[in-house]
């Protein structure tokens, strides 16, 4: 075979270089048919398929324009039947079957592609001309569906050796795995190249104005009504404005003025119903002769929607003969099994061919699409629209230009530069509300009327600050994400401090690959065997964990096998390993399994079921892949290290690009960096909730000299009680880098360390100790009916103390009252004394971003009524400034709105230490409210104590919770002096 390719758009009168003529066929018209000494490639000149053959028809003796056999066929036929049959040949009834019969319905060029994949696999050398042939050929539709030929065709011969017993069954299955591996890379390299070309044409500079997309959304039908009238004046139709999705083949043809006549039987073709199209396609992949009408790509979009039907149909025809050859029933169906394998890796073959050239045919539509300029006719056709509502409807006008001043003035995206095309929406919900009571009927003042709904709407506009406006402005600033935001949301980050995500690339022969990815670009890979695919995508998850999280860190991995997570998640929550699992494991995976349950760190898994494409889940899918295929490559290592370095690099720039900003609840005091004292650094943090749970600690920014990642250094607390009395817990903590940030995991905080409390580190880089010590108060201080005896960040404690924040996951159970406080603490705008402010007109909303169940909006109000009454909340009249942010007093040149305002109340209690010194100090009798306190490690309450807490919470009209594992309930009772 040669890899020389017929020359085009230059005419030659001879055939390429290297080629000799071997006989000359009787000319038909303009067609010359010849018979060459070798195979030449070319491209037809009719139907543009690239073709291997070593007979050619020139036309008009132009070597550089060549048709391929079947056109050849098509174009002669009519001459055909009035040319005499010559005395030596025999009659039409008893015509001789061709020399070079075909041995399958498939194109001649794709058999002989498909033995050359399978040679590369098999690991055999090619012919200089066959590899040129092989370089030329990749990444076509043809070359790519040969692979698939190839592969099944193994498959048929695996099946046939393990019937007949084989010992070449093992080496056939190695072949095909490898044929499969280069199917899918191929595949997924074809069709990213088809979105990026796809992209890229639809990515261009032609945006529609906003004031259009606002004034599309306001008065519609003008609109449209403009837009069309705009159109046509341009000679365009409404329908004309996107690439076509069906029948993309004819519509090309359309688009480059081309004269197409299609043959008799490719219009009945498709013409047919999906039924009928399945039941030619199944006769036609049984038949041993290739029909030209299904292999035309005008029948490519049939043979793509009907593929499913196709192989479903072959694949029972294949089982139905597998079931009587088990059950040894019937004779002759080894035969009759292998011609049904053959048939379907022939179908399998057409329909992957026939998705591909679909693919390339959109691809080719959209960039034919954009050539014509019509991105920049519907951008024009909207202007002109616009301007045409405008002209019509002058009080529409001036309401979407001030609009859209005032939003321009507003928007962040005026600091960053960028376009307001995304904010129509938010723009045209404003102007909507504003034309309201001008389109009121009989309407005399519609000027005065104007001017007082603009004072309206300055007075009653939400401010951007709302989870509504939020949403809104963030519709433009979509972005490839690391993991689906709804996994996100599932566990919170401050809990699990390192999410990862994990793939694998698993063969039938057993062996698997496997890689995990986190958001700050850390890596990691695997290969070895299972029992099946789920045993392998469980032992990759547990591997995983150990991997990600040592044995401190608490970790966060997500994978695509559901039954694997529930396997996990049913071992971490028993802390046992059953014996059946629901399906089959190895021994390994047990092993692995029995290592996580002593581990002190926490795991959450969780399932990735989400259709769109995610940044992490993409990498890990590509990285094990790699893994896998790494194993039968000389340079297998270095080419997994090297894609290794490549996406760890990809994922750290996005994470660059993200740029998270801290969570808000922390506080500004969070980290205070002292100053150094012969090298050692001094900060204080407050912890909050999530650090005690999963016992972490976060290092200042900016060390210069920084410990070294995972490794393992000493921790001491000192946590000062009374009477001076110092309690030390000493733990072995493990450090870890997250992106830019640096954290201690597997900190033993003390037990009965409140939320928000401060605490002193002091480090020197020369030692391998962490010092951390809290610091007493002058007098204990409750809040929130906890008693503070240590100094603590007050914006820490309103925050971590919110309602709701001792239930640990889900939406809390709350009161509506309680629904109220919480938001006030958990989005309110916090001031230095802990106080927290909040727009009343933005509470619903920011009720219903943190979990409140619609049907309960309506009743926030009569909760904020009750709540002011009580005296628990404030209702004050403040401002907002550009971003929504509140002050309270007002500030000058602000927009004045009602706010809520939220403070927590300090009591100050007598001093335990001094009472205790001073032996003369008298104590009265007094009662004791009930209280939760907290047990000793390991013990429970008893059930009486589980009654009595849910008797006082039933008496104090709140909302019913569990008591806390690990607490009891203490009654009220009548503390005596001794």
């Amino acid at each position: 075979m040669s890899s020389l390719v017929a020359e085009e758009g230059r005419m030659t009168s001879r055939p390429p270089s290297g080629y000799q003529i071997r006989k000359v066929h009787p000319a038909l018209g303009n067609l010359q048919r010849y018979t060459l000494n070798k195979p030449l490639t070319f491209r037809c000149a009719t139907c543009r398929r690239t073709n291997m053959s070593t007979s050619v028809v020139t036309v008009s003796g132009d070597w550089s324009r060549l048709l391929c056999n079947g056109c050849y066929r098509q174009q002669v036929a009519p001459q055909l039947r009035t040319i005499p049959t010559p005395s030596s040949a025999k009659p039409a009834g008893q015509a001789q079957p061709e020399t070079h019969r075909s041995a399958s319905p498939l194109p001649r060029d794709m058999v002989w592609l498909a033995a050359l994949h399978r040679s590369i696999a098999e690991g055999k050398q090619l012919s200089p001309s066959e590899r040129e042939l092989h370089r030329r050929r990749a990444g076509e539709p043809s070359s790519i569906a040969a692979i698939r030929y190839a592969e099944l065709l193994v498959d048929v011969e695996v099946r046939m050796a393990q019937v007949n017993g084989s010992a070449t069954a093992e080496e056939l299955a190695v072949t095909r795995e490898e044929l499969a591996l280069r199917r899918e890379e191929a595949v997924h390299a074809f069709r990213a190249a088809c979105h990026a070309r796809i992209q890229q044409a639809s990515d261009g500079s032609f945006k529609e104005q906003v004031e259009a997309a606002v004034i599309r959304e306001v008065a519609p039908h003008a609109f449209d009504k403009a837009f069309a009238k705009a159109l046509r004046r341009r000679g365009m139709r409404v329908d004309a404005l996107q690439p076509p999705t069906a029948d993309v083949w004819m519509w090309l043809q359309m688009a480059e003025k081309r004269a197409v006549e299609l043959p008799a039987e490719v219009k009945r073709l498709r013409k047919l119903d999906r039924a009928d199209f399945t039941r030619e396609a199944v006769a036609e992949v049984n038949r041993w002769e290739c029909d030209q009408a299904m292999a035309h790509p005008a029948v490519a979009e049939q043979w793509a929607e009907c593929t499913e039907e196709i192989v479903t149909e072959l694949v029972r025809a294949r089982q139905s003969l597998e079931t009587d050859l088990s059950g040894g029933r019937g004779e002759g169906v080894v035969p009759r099994l292998r011609r049904a394998g053959e048939a379907y890796a022939r179908g399998s073959t057409r329909c992957l061919e026939a998705q591909l050239v679909v693919a390339d045919l959109r691809a080719q539509a959209s960039q034919t699409h954009r050539a014509r300029n019509v991105p920049k006719a519907r951008v024009d056709a909207a202007a002109e629209a616009q301007m045409a509502v405008r002209e019509s409807d002058p009080a529409l006008a001036r309401q979407v230009d001030r609009a859209l001043e005032e939003h321009r003035n507003s928007c962040p995206k005026r600091s960053r530069g960028e376009r307001h095309a995304d904010c129509a929406s938010l723009i045209a919900r404003v102007v909507r509300s504003r034309l309201q009571p001008l389109d009121l009927p009989g309407n005399t003042q519609s000027e005065s009327r104007e001017s007082t709904a603009r004072s309206i709407a300055a007075e009653e506009t939400p401010e951007p600050s709302t989870g509504e406006a939020r949403a809104a402005l963030q519709q433009g600033a979509l972005e490839l994400t690391f993991i689906c935001p709804e996994l996100r949301k599932q566990v919170p980050i401050e809990v699990a401090r390192v999410v990862g995500v994990v793939d694998i690339s698993y063969s039938d022969a057993g062996r698997f690959g496997f890689a995990w990815v986190t958001e700050h670009g850390e890596v990691g890979t695997g290969v070895d065997r299972a029992v099946n695919a789920h045993d392998a995508w469980l032992h990759a998850a547990c591997r995983t964990v150990l991997d990600l999280g040592g044995e401190l860190t608490s970790v966060y991995v997500i994978c695509r096998d559901q039954r694997a997570v529930s396997v996990l998640r049913f071992v971490l929550d028993k802390r046992l390993v059953p014996e059946a699992l629901g399906f089959a494991v190895s021994e390994r995976t047990r092993d692995l399994l029995r290592s996580l349950i002593p581990r002190p760190g926490k795991v959450f898994v969780s399932a990735d079921n989400c259709p769109e494409p995610h940044a992490g889940p993409a990498a890990a899918r590509r990285l094990g892949f790699a893994v896998l295929r790494s194993r039968r490559e000389s340079r297998g290592a270095q080419t997994v290290k090297l894609l290794a370095d490549q996406i760890s690099d990809e994922l750290r720039a996005l994470a660059e690009a993200a740029a998270p900003q801290p969570p808000q609840q922390i506080g500004a005091a969070q980290r205070t960096l002292g100053n150094t004292d012969a090298g050692e650094i001094r900060w204080a943090i407050a912890v909050g909730r999530a650090q005690i749970a999963g016992r972490w600690c976060a290092l200042p920014d900016g060390l210069t000299a920084p410990p070294t990642d995972r490794k393992r250094i000493r921790m001491r607390v000192d946590h000062l009680g009374e009477a001076d009395h110092a309690r030390q817990t000493e733990s072995n903590a493990e450090v870890r880098r997250l992106g830019d940030r640096w954290e201690l995991h597997g900190v033993s905080w003390p037990q009965d360390l409140l939320p928000g409390t401060l605490i002193f580190l002091r480090w020197c880089p020369e030692d391998e100790l962490f010092l951390a010590s809290t610091d007493l108060l002058p007098r204990p201080q409750r809040l929130d009916d906890l008693t503070y005896r240590h100094r603590y960040d007050i914006r820490m404690v309103v925050r971590e103390n919110a309602p709701g924040a001792d239930q640990e996951s889900g939406t809390p159970d709350l009161s509506d009252t309680g629904w109220v406080l919480r938001t006030l603490r958990k989005l309110g705008h916090l001031s230095s004394d802990g106080s927290a402010t909040l727009a009343e007109a933005a509470l619903v909303s920011n009720c219903l971003e943190l979990g409140l169940p619609a049907h309960r909006a309506s009743r926030i109000p009569s909760a904020v009524r009750d709540l002011i009454r009580d005296r628990r909340v404030v209702r004050v009249r403040g401002s907002l400034d550009r971003s929504g942010l509140p002050s309270f007093p007002p500030r000058a040149g602000q927009q004045r709105a009602g706010l809520l305002r939220f403070t927590p109340t300090v009591v100050d209690l007598a001093s335990t230490q001094k009472q205790r010194k001073d032996g003369s100090a008298s104590r009265r009798d007094h009662w004791v409210d009930g209280f939760v306190r907290r047990l000793p490690a390991g013990a429970h309450a008893s059930p009486e104590q589980i009654e009595a807490h849910r008797e006082a919470m039933r008496a104090a009209r709140v909302v019913d919770r569990p008591l806390p594992d690990g607490f009891t309930y203490v009654r009220r009772h009548r503390r005596r002096t001794r």
